[in-house]
């Protein structure tokens, strides 16, 4: 077997077998962290773009896409199909902000930033409850 056709094996199983590895190890505490992460960033998000400070937003962008891949690995191994859109959506949308922010595109990042709290509150209503302790996720999902 020539090297390109072992690389090529090799790319294949890895673009495979990393995305099941992902979903398969957010535990509703990961999820719990993921949610306080993005609150937490949400925060600053509107003082980075109104100060428009690339580097920050950039920062705020990262952050976002690293606690949404665990939201959406978290729903995609609970095989909660709506929830799993809305986590996707709000991943795609943290991406762009990420990308226009850290390039200094503030509108779109802006726009980017509407998309994702858009995610927020269908999600949290039909699948998030409060508690004394915080928020869990609802019995059943």
């Amino acid at each position: 077997m020539n090297h390109r056709k072992l690389f090529a094996i090799i790319t294949l199983i890895v673009a495979v077998a990393v995305p099941v590895w992902a979903y398969q190890d957010v535990s509703e505490e990961d999820y719990d962290a993921a949610m306080k992460a993005i609150r937490a960033t949400q925060q600053g998000v509107n003082d980075h773009l109104e100060a428009q400070n690339a580097p920050d937003v950039g920062a705020d962008g990262a952050k976002l896409v690293e606690a949404f891949e665990k939201v959406e690995a978290f729903w995609n191994a609970r095989e909660e199909a709506v929830a799993l859109e809305l986590a996707t959506k709000a991943l795609q949308a943290a991406r762009r902000f990420q990308e226009a922010g850290g390039a200094g595109n503030f509108d779109v990042a802006g726009e980017a930033f509407g998309e994702i709290r858009s995610t927020c509150m269908p999600c949290h209503q039909q699948y998030r409850e409060r508690t004394e302790n915080g928020y869990r996720i609802k019995q059943g999902s």
